[in-house]
């Protein structure tokens, strides 16, 4: 009995565990993507990477130290030769009644090696920026304005993935209720199919009508397979933007339109504010003029302080000094042009990219009033679909009892169950219009991380 009932659990377990996470809601669906996307790693790397560049843009206000260490080998020593002194003064001696060969003797040679023809040398160099004519400035400016680029493709990549994710797990449903639809359309035509033949076999209708209802199941068995695997390539496109593989799931949200809409000036303005490529132009043109003010500073002086330290003091010559420490000045006072030049090109690209910040608002503006226009169509046309709906159901009840009395066609039948299954089709095509004009609006006013989805 034991046994029994281990195996029971062992059955059972798996199947409880797998119950407990069978469902997949848009919202999980999109914290999966956030997590799993490739694109966001490569955005959260690039991020990482140009926040490093920032930090490193730093130091260069700060002095640099350095060691240096040197080994030289020359071709003979060096000598200070003084013996032409050494010889004058025992000449003086020799005048003023000296022995020379005694002083010869008592007086050394005046020879002095000052430098083996082998030496090193240990030593601490320092330099510290005054003035670089902008330069440090302007590279630290660039290299912020480069980490905060990296903040928008990386906010840039994660709203494209939210608005993936909702466009391609409602394509997986819209594609799934039409899978149902197109089932209900075969079984109807079937069912109807069979209902033609008794009746052209008792002679109540004619073979026209029969075949009208073989061709219109035909059709329906084939449009039945096409929206299966219309499905398959659909949940192939949500395994890729998601991560997982989401046929392991229901994905449990209602075919429903997306929550919390607002005006269009509302999105107008949040576009003009946050769009990412507004943004990212507008942080190229900073950067630009940055590169306008570090070519301006070529034509300035660069000073610095500098400093070196011999650290093997004991390996110096009579001549070289332990420590020193001075002021550096440099100024290009003939380049070919090319300092002027340089200005020119950078205030041409400045004036060039303010006119395209121009012409990206407007595509903006038009962009957003173009997607507010598809969402309230899509809302409109599903309202107005639901009273369709309800009309080509009575008229497809009507046809059906209609034509087994013999009253009504198989044609007018076929046509009505195609009007209605049409009209579903529409009608759930419409919330998924609605979600993916809706989640492209939030994507363009940089907002998609807003919105509130389970």
């Amino acid at each position: 009995m034991n046994k029994i009932l281990i195996l029971f659990l062992i059955a059972w377990l798996p199947l409880t565990v797998f119950a407990q996470t069978d469902s997949l809601t848009v919202g999980a669906a999109v914290e999966h993507a956030l997590k799993n996307n490739p694109s966001i790693t490569a955005a959260q790397k690039n991020l990482e990477s140009a926040s490093h560049s920032a930090n490193a843009a730093k130091g260069h206000y700060l002095p640099r130290v350095d060691l240096t260490a040197l080994g030289v080998k020359i071709n003979d020593p060096i000598y200070l030769n003084l013996n032409d002194i050494r010889s004058a003064v025992i000449g003086a001696g020799v005048i003023a009644g000296g022995n020379q060969s005694v002083l010869e003797q008592s007086i050394p040679s005046f020879e002095k090696k000052i430098l083996d023809d082998t030496f090193v040398r240990l030593m601490a160099t320092f330099t510290q920026p005054i003035f670089t004519g902008f330069k440090i400035s302007a590279n630290a400016q660039v290299k912020k304005l480069e980490k905060n680029i990296g903040e928008i493709n990386l906010k840039n990549t994660k709203n494209s993935v939210i608005t993936s994710v909702i466009e391609d797990y409602y394509r997986v449903k819209l594609a799934g209720e039409i899978i149902e639809i197109r089932k209900d359309l075969r079984e109807n035509m079937e069912n109807h199919t069979a209902n033609a033949k008794k009746l052209f076999d008792n002679g109540l209708i004619s073979k026209a009508n029969l075949l009208r209802a073989e061709v219109a199941l035909a059709e329906a068995k084939k449009d039945y397979q096409k929206a299966l695997t219309d499905k398959e390539l659909a949940a192939i496109l949500l395994n890729n933007t998601v991560g997982i593989k989401t046929e392991h799931f229901e994905l449990s949200t209602p075919m429903e339109m997306l929550p919390g809409e607002r005006d269009a000036d509302f999105y107008v303005s949040k576009a003009l504010e946050n769009n990412t490529s507004l943004k990212l132009l507008n942080s190229k043109k900073l950067m630009l003029k940055q590169k306008h003010k570090a070519a301006f500073g070529n034509m300035l002086p660069a000073i610095a302080a500098v400093g070196e330290y011999q650290i093997l003091q004991d390996k110096l010559t009579m001549v070289e000094p332990e420590w020193a420490l001075g002021l550096t000045a440099t100024l290009n006072v003939f380049g070919g042009g090319s300092n002027i030049n340089e200005i020119r090109a950078a205030k041409a690209e400045i004036a060039a990219i303010e006119a395209q910040i121009d012409d990206v608002r407007s595509l903006i503006y038009t962009a957003v009033r173009k997607l507010y226009h598809q969402c309230a169509t899509a809302k409109r046309d599903y309202e107005t679909l639901e009273t369709n709906k309800n009309l080509a159901q009575e008229n497809l009840k009507l046809f059906r009892a209609s034509f087994k009395e013999g009253l009504a066609t198989s044609l007018e039948v076929v046509d009505a169950e195609l009007a209605l299954a049409k009209i579903k089709i529409d009608r759930s095509k419409a919330v998924f219009d609605y979600n993916s004009a809706y989640a492209n609006l939030l994507n363009i006013c940089a907002i998609s991380d807003t919105i509130k989805i389970e």
